[in-house]
């Protein structure tokens, strides 16, 4: 079974992160950048060379709400599109430093973002690589803000199996009734 493809760290985000370490300065991704490039193939390879979209192609951008670390090797960094953003569409998502560097991008199926209630899309770039939290100098765990919809998740599917086991024995006791109550003796039949 193959791995599935998420996005990946760029050439020049490499060198960026090495040249940051050597020069004891921390990272400072400052957006995330969302654009529609036609044709974008979400399953394609990621291409480690990759340029900043045009900024015809670029339909938002965002500074990053919230960074954690997940692990000594993991950080994250988020935003939230709130309900009165909009409207427009993407497929291309990218990490941006303050300098203008394309640390990380990665590609998506068209997501359709429009205002209006209840239509909030929430947005995490995360990536491993070696000390990322010290490097990063992230020191919250995304613990912290990353929410977990297991519980829930966990809460509907009970609620499910509960619903269904039920119908299922009503189904049951009804027909069980019908057949006992029922004369089977005179069959008639409608013209």
């Amino acid at each position: 079974m193959s791995e599935a493809i998420t996005g990946i760290m760029t050439n020049a985000g490499k060198n960026y992160i090495t040249t940051r370490a050597l020069e004891n300065k921390g990272l400072d991704v400052k957006e995330l950048v969302l654009a529609n490039i036609p044709n974008l193939n979400e399953h394609a390879e990621r291409n480690p060379n990759e340029q900043m979209p045009s900024s015809l192609r670029i339909t938002h951008r965002r500074n990053i709400d919230v960074s954690g670390y997940v692990d000594a090797n993991t950080v994250a960094w988020a935003v939230v599109l709130e309900q009165d953003i909009g409207d427009f569409d993407y497929n291309w998502i990218g990490l941006v430093t303050k300098d203008g560097t394309l640390l990380a991008v990665d590609y998506l199926p068209l997501q359709r973002k429009r205002q209006g209630v209840n239509n909030v899309h929430n947005r995490s770039f995360v990536l491993k690589f070696a000390a990322a939290a010290a490097l990063a100098r992230i020191t919250i765990p995304a613990q912290s803000w990353m929410f977990d919809y297991s519980p829930q998740i966990d809460a509907l599917n009970a609620l499910s199996l509960t619903t269904a086991t039920a119908q299922v024995n009503n189904m049951y006791r009804t027909l069980r009734n019908f057949f006992l109550m029922s004369d089977f003796t005179v069959f008639t039949k409608e013209l």
